[in-house]
């Protein structure tokens, strides 16, 4: 836990102050979904809420982050508390870590209080992974809290979700986003607003867009996708170029580049698109809008595959998308359908 004591961010205090009413009422469930789009602060909340949980003089709704409880999780030594995730990002959590933990949760709390879990994400479980948790969640021990965050909680079991409280955590608005970055990128050569609508409005993924080569790598793919609409690449060729990059994270861009174009048609400002060639603006504007939202269908349900642990070949996959590009690109607004 990098930071500690962990504060939710400014676009959680709803959900915080209601998970806070929950556990001072001891209404808090065996288990918990904080569930929304990727990049929003949802394990941090997580985070958050093990601390206050855990700490034994907690001040001011938040854990002290001095008592002998705090020290443990601040040096990540506690051990009634656990994270999951996958060994590598894409990857699967496999049913030996899944029983694993439920052979721990059975046992006593080492430090006499609450035993807790963060899986994240959910639905990084696979189908066996999945039925091997559903033990702890029908017959929960006592004092113990499992946290599952999720992404995409459609994708996650239904056995699973249903033995869950369910948190839906938005996509914060513009301006509770802003008035938080704008000061965190203060001369580092990008608009808070810019950077907001590179990442779909997810404040997290916009602040990690000033680490490392990220904006690089998403003004190639944007390039790209520029040359590919004037048809001075070919679907098979920049398909061939999107290769070497993580296909998953690709598809994000792609879904992200592409809601924000559905949203710039309806007439909302964007740092993105108003900013593009005046002629790639007049190409943009005559695409049907039915056919970019089954665009935006197709690149969802495609995504969820690949989060359910789907290993498409990969040259296909985004030759496939790169094709279809090319015929929403061709269906004008106001066309018939054939």
């Amino acid at each position: 836990m990098r930071d500690f004591p962990a504060l939710p961010y400014p676009w959680q205090q709803t959900a915080w102050q209601r998970l806070g009413a929950q556990l001072e009422q001891r209404q808090m469930p065996h288990a918990l979904m904080l569930a929304g789009p990727q990049g929003i602060g949802k394990r941090h909340l997580a985070q958050a809420l093990v601390q206050r949980m855990f700490c034994v003089a907690p001040a001011s709704g938040t854990a002290c982050g001095k008592c002998r409880v705090c020290d443990l999780l601040k040096a990540g030594s506690h051990p009634d508390f656990i994270e999951l995730e996958p060994e590598e990002p894409g990857k699967a959590i496999r049913i030996d870590e899944v029983r694993a933990l439920t052979q721990t949760l059975a046992q006593t709390a080492q430090q006499g209080g609450y035993k807790a879990v963060i899986i994240d994400p959910a639905e990084a479980m696979n189908v066996n992974a999945a039925n091997a948790l559903l033990k702890p969640l029908e017959e929960p021990a006592a004092n113990t809290l499992l946290i599952l965050i999720s992404h995409s909680p459609s994708i996650v079991m239904p056995t699973i979700r249903s033995r869950c409280q369910i948190h839906l955590l938005p996509l914060p608005s513009a301006d509770q986003v802003l008035s938080w970055l704008s000061p965190l990128v203060t001369g580092r050569g990008m608009s808070p607003e810019q950077l907001l609508s590179a990442s779909g409005g997810a404040p997290l993924k916009a602040l990690a867009l000033l680490d490392g080569d990220a904006l690089e790598w998403r003004q190639q793919l944007q390039d790209g996708l520029l040359q590919l609409t004037e048809e001075r690449i070919s679907a098979i060729a920049l398909a061939g170029q999107w290769l070497n990059a993580d296909v998953t994270l690709t598809l994000e861009w792609l879904l992200a580049w592409a809601h924000d174009l559905a949203r710039w048609r309806v007439g909302a400002s964007s740092a993105v698109m108003d900013t593009l060639p005046e002629g790639i603006q007049e190409r943009l504007r005559h695409i049907s809008l039915s056919v970019l939202h089954r665009y935006l269908e197709k690149l969802l349900s495609i995504k969820k595959q690949l989060l359910s642990g789907a290993n498409p070949n990969k040259q296909l996959l985004l030759e496939e998308v790169l094709l279809d590009w090319g015929l929403v690109l061709r269906r004008r607004a106001g066309a018939v359908a054939s």
